[in-house]
């Protein structure tokens, strides 16, 4: 989007009470020297078939673009959703549903939304959060000796490619070789992840000071590094993978790009960057509110280039 901003050129439109646009996770505008107001926005096609758990999961999407920001306060949700003629209209409920309890149990007021038909099921939302804009950590920012840590495992792409397909005969065949306990364990691990809200690490962020943040989603652990990186102006090393347990056998077999950290990622962990000095202050915070973290790498100086060791450490978790 960045990039077609750019090319449209809308983004030199922006005054200087635009803190961060279309490069960041989420949209910061300055209303007050107390006061910043966050706006972001994302929807996707269903990924399970379970309509309650679809909707969580996209409730959990959403939010974590504030959340990634150290902003815990998120003052209203609205929804979006498309549905085509002939879908169930208790589906729809379900998604709803799903989406709102998400919300609810995070203390989110769901305010209203929109809907439309639509030949493919559609489900997200747009979440607004404020925060003193002193207190934002922001993608940029990384510092040459910083350590960096993720608070969740890698591997959606392949659970979620057995999930699919161990529901059709061809599948099934594809995936006979494979112990059914691994398949399980990916699948349940890779839901359990996406539904888990990234509100504990924005909190615990708020008590530390981390220098650079983003959540890993649909441009994998590689890519989102690669944009902290960037806007940086720093090179990263990462030299361990955490990855879903069962994931590695299933990445193997669809050739997914898990363990060059380019597989594909939705309602990811946070990829923290903090100086050495707050890094066991950090995980102190994390541990209190039983966040889970991996370390993954490092910061080094360079030009905003991204290493995964070619004889990286995998770790399932």
């Amino acid at each position: 989007l960045g990039a077609l901003l750019d090319k449209a050129g809308l983004t030199c439109q922006f005054g200087e009470e635009v803190l961060a646009g279309p490069w960041e996770n989420s949209s910061v505008v300055k209303i007050t020297d107390n006061l910043a107001i966050l706006n972001t926005l994302d929807f996707f096609t269903p990924m399970v078939d379970e309509p309650e758990i679809q909707g969580r999961i996209a409730g959990s999407n959403v939010t974590s673009d504030i959340y990634t920001l150290g902003v815990s306060k998120i003052i209203n949700v609205l929804t979006i959703m498309a549905y085509p003629e002939d879908m169930p209209n208790e589906l729809a409920v379900g998604i709803l549903k799903g989406f709102g309890d998400f919300c609810r149990e995070m203390d989110i007021p769901v305010v209203g939304g929109h809907t439309i038909r639509n030949p493919w099921p559609i489900i997200g939302g747009a979440a607004t959060g404020v925060s003193d804009p002193e207190k934002i950590v922001y993608t940029r920012g990384a510092q040459v000796g910083d350590r960096l840590f993720l608070t969740k495992p890698l591997g959606i792409a392949p659970a979620m490619a057995a999930y699919r397909l161990r529901k059709e005969e061809e599948g099934r065949q594809l995936l006979e070789d494979v112990p059914a306990d691994l398949i399980d364990a990916a699948v349940d691990g890779a839901i359990t992840g996406m539904i888990t809200s990234n509100k504990p690490v924005a909190e615990a962020m708020q008590q530390v000071q981390v220098n650079a943040a983003t959540d890993v989603t649909g441009f994998g652990l590689k890519g989102h590094a690669t944009n902290m990186a960037a806007l940086s102006s720093v090179n990263i090393v990462i030299n361990q993978l955490p990855v879903i347990r069962g994931t590695p056998v299933l990445a193997d077999l669809f050739g997914y790009p898990l363990f060059t950290g380019e597989a594909k990622e939705t309602a990811g962990g946070i990829l923290m960057s903090i100086g050495k000095e707050y890094a066991d202050d950090l995980l102190s915070e994390l541990d209190k509110r039983k966040v889970s973290h991996f370390e993954v790498g490092h910061v080094i100086e360079g030009t905003g280039n991204v290493n995964v060791h070619k004889n990286v450490k995998v770790i399932e978790a």
